[in-house]
Protein backbone atom coordinates (compact mmCIF):
# COMPACT_ATOMS: atom_id res chain seq x y z
CA UNK A 1 0.00 0.00 0.00
CA UNK A 2 1.29 3.62 -0.87
CA UNK A 3 0.77 5.21 2.42
CA UNK A 4 -0.83 8.53 0.54
CA UNK A 5 -3.91 6.41 0.29
CA UNK A 6 -4.67 6.59 3.61
CA UNK A 7 -3.50 10.40 4.15
CA UNK A 8 -7.21 11.02 5.80
CA UNK A 9 -6.53 8.08 8.76
CA UNK A 10 -4.25 7.99 11.89
CA UNK A 11 -1.49 5.85 12.04
CA UNK A 12 -3.84 3.13 13.93
CA UNK A 13 -7.16 3.12 11.32
CA UNK A 14 -4.35 2.70 8.43
CA UNK A 15 -2.71 -0.69 10.61
CA UNK A 16 -6.29 -2.06 11.28
CA UNK A 17 -7.39 -1.15 7.46
CA UNK A 18 -3.99 -2.99 6.31
CA UNK A 19 -4.69 -6.33 8.80
CA UNK A 20 -8.60 -6.48 7.59
CA UNK A 21 -7.12 -6.17 3.86
CA UNK A 22 -4.25 -8.84 4.00
CA UNK A 23 -1.68 -5.71 2.93
CA UNK A 24 1.83 -6.52 4.31
CA UNK A 25 3.48 -3.88 3.27
CA UNK A 26 3.54 -0.42 3.54
CA UNK A 27 5.48 2.78 1.69
CA UNK A 28 5.32 5.44 4.90
CA UNK A 29 4.87 8.68 4.61
CA UNK A 30 5.48 11.66 7.14
CA UNK A 31 2.02 11.85 8.34
CA UNK A 32 2.40 8.61 9.94
CA UNK A 33 5.95 8.82 11.07
CA UNK A 34 7.07 12.33 11.22
CA UNK A 35 10.49 13.38 9.86
CA UNK A 36 11.56 14.58 13.52
CA UNK A 37 10.91 11.13 14.83
CA UNK A 38 12.48 9.73 17.81
CA UNK A 39 14.60 6.94 18.01
CA UNK A 40 11.75 5.89 20.48
CA UNK A 41 9.02 6.74 18.10
CA UNK A 42 9.92 5.14 15.12
CA UNK A 43 10.42 1.52 17.45
CA UNK A 44 6.99 1.91 18.86
CA UNK A 45 6.36 2.52 15.11
CA UNK A 46 8.03 -0.33 13.85
CA UNK A 47 6.18 -2.42 16.68
CA UNK A 48 2.80 -1.25 16.17
CA UNK A 49 3.41 -2.29 12.08
CA UNK A 50 4.55 -5.60 12.88
CA UNK A 51 1.56 -6.15 15.69
CA UNK A 52 -0.85 -5.74 12.44
CA UNK A 53 1.75 -7.89 10.00
CA UNK A 54 2.63 -5.18 8.41
CA UNK A 55 6.24 -4.34 7.47
CA UNK A 56 7.34 -0.39 6.46
CA UNK A 57 9.40 -1.48 3.15
CA UNK A 58 9.84 1.88 2.27
CA UNK A 59 9.13 6.11 2.51
CA UNK A 60 7.80 8.60 0.60
CA UNK A 61 7.15 10.05 -2.11
CA UNK A 62 9.45 12.96 -0.51
CA UNK A 63 10.24 15.85 -2.28
CA UNK A 64 13.98 17.49 -1.67
CA UNK A 65 15.53 20.53 -3.54
CA UNK A 66 19.01 21.14 -1.31
CA UNK A 67 21.97 18.64 -0.44
CA UNK A 68 20.62 19.33 3.40
CA UNK A 69 17.59 17.89 2.49
CA UNK A 70 18.56 14.95 1.07
CA UNK A 71 20.88 13.57 3.93
CA UNK A 72 17.81 14.80 6.57
CA UNK A 73 15.45 11.97 4.43
CA UNK A 74 18.07 9.49 3.60
CA UNK A 75 18.71 9.76 7.91
CA UNK A 76 14.80 9.43 8.12
CA UNK A 77 15.32 5.95 6.37
CA UNK A 78 18.18 4.57 7.41
CA UNK A 79 16.85 5.56 11.10
CA UNK A 80 13.57 3.25 9.81
CA UNK A 81 15.31 0.30 7.87
CA UNK A 82 13.31 0.54 4.73
CA UNK A 83 15.26 -0.62 1.25
CA UNK A 84 13.57 2.42 -0.44
CA UNK A 85 13.56 5.89 -0.60
CA UNK A 86 10.94 7.03 -3.08
CA UNK A 87 11.75 10.72 -3.84
CA UNK A 88 11.30 13.71 -6.23
CA UNK A 89 15.10 15.63 -6.19
CA UNK A 90 13.95 18.92 -7.86
CA UNK A 91 14.93 22.29 -7.67
CA UNK A 92 13.41 25.45 -8.07
CA UNK A 93 13.30 27.01 -11.64
CA UNK A 94 11.81 29.76 -13.98
CA UNK A 95 9.75 28.70 -16.57
CA UNK A 96 7.53 30.51 -18.69
CA UNK A 97 7.80 33.95 -16.06
CA UNK A 98 6.48 31.35 -12.94
CA UNK A 99 8.83 29.66 -10.30
CA UNK A 100 8.23 25.90 -10.24
CA UNK A 101 10.04 22.89 -9.29
CA UNK A 102 11.72 21.31 -11.88
CA UNK A 103 13.60 18.29 -12.45
CA UNK A 104 17.52 18.75 -11.45
CA UNK A 105 21.03 16.62 -12.51
CA UNK A 106 22.14 18.45 -9.48
CA UNK A 107 20.37 17.18 -7.02
CA UNK A 108 19.49 13.45 -9.07
CA UNK A 109 23.55 13.26 -8.64
CA UNK A 110 23.34 14.27 -4.80
CA UNK A 111 20.08 11.26 -4.21
CA UNK A 112 22.83 9.07 -6.51
CA UNK A 113 25.77 9.22 -4.08
CA UNK A 114 23.65 9.12 -0.66
CA UNK A 115 22.13 6.32 -1.80
CA UNK A 116 25.28 4.52 -2.43
CA UNK A 117 26.83 5.34 0.74
CA UNK A 118 23.55 4.11 2.34
CA UNK A 119 22.53 1.33 0.16
CA UNK A 120 18.67 2.30 0.36
CA UNK A 121 17.58 2.60 -3.27
CA UNK A 122 16.49 5.77 -4.58
CA UNK A 123 13.59 6.09 -6.62
CA UNK A 124 12.03 8.87 -8.58
CA UNK A 125 8.39 8.97 -9.21
CA UNK A 126 7.18 10.49 -12.29
CA UNK A 127 4.29 13.00 -12.27
CA UNK A 128 3.22 12.87 -15.66
CA UNK A 129 3.61 14.72 -18.52
CA UNK A 130 0.05 16.91 -19.05
CA UNK A 131 -0.07 19.96 -17.16
CA UNK A 132 -3.27 19.50 -16.40
CA UNK A 133 -3.10 16.77 -14.14
CA UNK A 134 0.97 16.67 -13.99
CA UNK A 135 3.79 18.24 -14.32
CA UNK A 136 5.84 18.22 -17.01
CA UNK A 137 8.69 19.62 -15.91
CA UNK A 138 9.07 17.85 -13.02
CA UNK A 139 10.11 13.62 -14.31
CA UNK A 140 7.05 13.28 -16.11
CA UNK A 141 7.86 10.08 -17.41
CA UNK A 142 10.47 7.15 -16.76
CA UNK A 143 12.07 7.79 -20.44
CA UNK A 144 12.90 11.28 -19.95
CA UNK A 145 14.11 10.83 -16.14
CA UNK A 146 16.28 8.36 -17.43
CA UNK A 147 18.73 10.47 -19.03
CA UNK A 148 19.21 12.26 -15.90
CA UNK A 149 20.21 9.31 -14.24
CA UNK A 150 22.01 6.93 -16.76
CA UNK A 151 25.59 7.16 -16.24
CA UNK A 152 24.87 7.61 -11.90
CA UNK A 153 25.01 5.41 -9.35
CA UNK A 154 22.72 1.70 -10.04
CA UNK A 155 20.66 2.76 -6.51
CA UNK A 156 18.95 5.84 -8.24
CA UNK A 157 15.97 4.58 -10.20
CA UNK A 158 12.32 4.67 -10.24
CA UNK A 159 9.30 4.78 -8.93
CA UNK A 160 6.97 4.23 -11.99
CA UNK A 161 3.63 5.50 -11.11
CA UNK A 162 1.78 2.93 -14.15
CA UNK A 163 -1.41 5.46 -14.33
CA UNK A 164 0.72 8.56 -15.36
CA UNK A 165 2.66 6.39 -17.58
CA UNK A 166 -0.66 5.15 -19.65
CA UNK A 167 -2.33 8.06 -19.40
CA UNK A 168 0.99 10.26 -21.14
CA UNK A 169 0.23 7.29 -24.08
CA UNK A 170 3.37 5.26 -23.84
CA UNK A 171 2.82 1.56 -23.05
CA UNK A 172 3.71 0.32 -19.45
CA UNK A 173 4.70 -3.13 -20.33
CA UNK A 174 7.21 -1.78 -22.66
CA UNK A 175 8.84 0.51 -20.21
CA UNK A 176 9.10 -2.25 -17.79
CA UNK A 177 10.89 -3.70 -20.40
CA UNK A 178 13.16 -1.32 -21.38
CA UNK A 179 13.84 -0.11 -17.92
CA UNK A 180 13.35 -2.70 -15.48
CA UNK A 181 16.76 -2.92 -14.15
CA UNK A 182 16.53 0.80 -13.15
CA UNK A 183 12.58 0.26 -11.43
CA UNK A 184 12.99 -0.41 -7.49
CA UNK A 185 8.67 0.38 -6.95
CA UNK A 186 5.59 1.13 -8.53
CA UNK A 187 2.65 3.06 -7.80
CA UNK A 188 -0.77 1.13 -9.04
CA UNK A 189 -4.35 2.34 -9.98
CA UNK A 190 -6.94 2.38 -12.98
CA UNK A 191 -7.83 5.61 -14.60
CA UNK A 192 -11.06 6.65 -16.05
CA UNK A 193 -11.85 7.17 -20.06
CA UNK A 194 -10.84 10.49 -19.61
CA UNK A 195 -7.39 9.16 -19.05
CA UNK A 196 -6.82 11.88 -15.68
CA UNK A 197 -3.67 9.77 -14.43
CA UNK A 198 -3.76 12.00 -11.08
CA UNK A 199 -7.18 10.86 -9.92
CA UNK A 200 -7.46 7.21 -10.56
CA UNK A 201 -10.54 4.53 -10.23
CA UNK A 202 -10.64 1.41 -8.95
CA UNK A 203 -8.89 -1.68 -10.44
CA UNK A 204 -11.77 -3.24 -12.95
CA UNK A 205 -12.96 0.29 -13.43
CA UNK A 206 -10.53 1.94 -15.68
CA UNK A 207 -9.43 1.64 -19.39
CA UNK A 208 -5.54 0.37 -18.50
CA UNK A 209 -5.38 -3.89 -19.36
CA UNK A 210 -2.87 -4.84 -16.23
CA UNK A 211 -2.41 -8.41 -17.45
CA UNK A 212 0.25 -7.31 -19.88
CA UNK A 213 1.97 -5.16 -17.36
CA UNK A 214 1.84 -7.74 -14.53
CA UNK A 215 2.98 -10.15 -17.58
CA UNK A 216 6.15 -7.96 -18.17
CA UNK A 217 6.69 -7.45 -14.25
CA UNK A 218 6.84 -11.35 -14.19
CA UNK A 219 9.00 -11.70 -17.49
CA UNK A 220 11.91 -9.01 -15.74
CA UNK A 221 11.47 -11.25 -12.60
CA UNK A 222 10.60 -7.67 -10.73
CA UNK A 223 10.83 -8.49 -7.11
CA UNK A 224 9.55 -5.09 -5.94
CA UNK A 225 6.40 -4.12 -4.66
CA UNK A 226 3.38 -2.79 -6.64
CA UNK A 227 2.15 0.03 -4.38
CA UNK A 228 -2.01 0.85 -4.36
CA UNK A 229 -2.44 4.66 -4.28
CA UNK A 230 -5.78 5.77 -4.98
CA UNK A 231 -5.36 9.67 -3.87
CA UNK A 232 -8.83 9.75 -3.82
CA UNK A 233 -10.24 7.01 -2.40
CA UNK A 234 -12.04 8.44 0.41
CA UNK A 235 -13.16 11.95 -1.77
CA UNK A 236 -17.40 11.14 -1.28
CA UNK A 237 -19.18 8.29 0.16
CA UNK A 238 -18.85 4.77 -1.14
CA UNK A 239 -15.28 5.07 -2.09
CA UNK A 240 -13.79 3.19 0.39
CA UNK A 241 -14.61 0.27 -1.92
CA UNK A 242 -12.28 1.22 -4.32
CA UNK A 243 -9.34 -0.05 -2.32
CA UNK A 244 -10.35 -3.68 -1.40
CA UNK A 245 -12.22 -3.84 -5.05
CA UNK A 246 -8.75 -2.79 -6.40
CA UNK A 247 -6.76 -5.45 -4.42
CA UNK A 248 -8.77 -8.09 -4.80
CA UNK A 249 -8.91 -7.35 -8.85
CA UNK A 250 -4.57 -7.56 -8.90
CA UNK A 251 -4.48 -10.20 -6.68
CA UNK A 252 -6.78 -11.90 -9.22
CA UNK A 253 -5.06 -11.10 -12.17
CA UNK A 254 -1.28 -11.76 -9.92
CA UNK A 255 -2.31 -15.32 -9.24
CA UNK A 256 -3.75 -16.19 -13.00
CA UNK A 257 -0.12 -16.14 -14.06
CA UNK A 258 1.83 -17.96 -11.33
CA UNK A 259 1.09 -21.25 -13.21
Amino acid sequence: MAGYTYNKFTLDQTLDALEKLDVHYLCVKNFHLPFNSTAAQISEFKKKCSDHGVTPYGVGPIYMSTPDEAKKYFDYAAALGVDILVGVPGEKKEINGKMTSASSRKMCEVCAKLAGEYRIKYAIHNHGANPKTGNPNLYPTVPSTYEYIKDLDPNIGFCMDIAYTYADGLDPAEIIRTYHKRIFDGHIRNIDPGNNGSAGVSGPNGVINFRPIFEALRDVGYTGCLGLELANAFGKAGDTLWIPESIGYFRAIYDSLKG
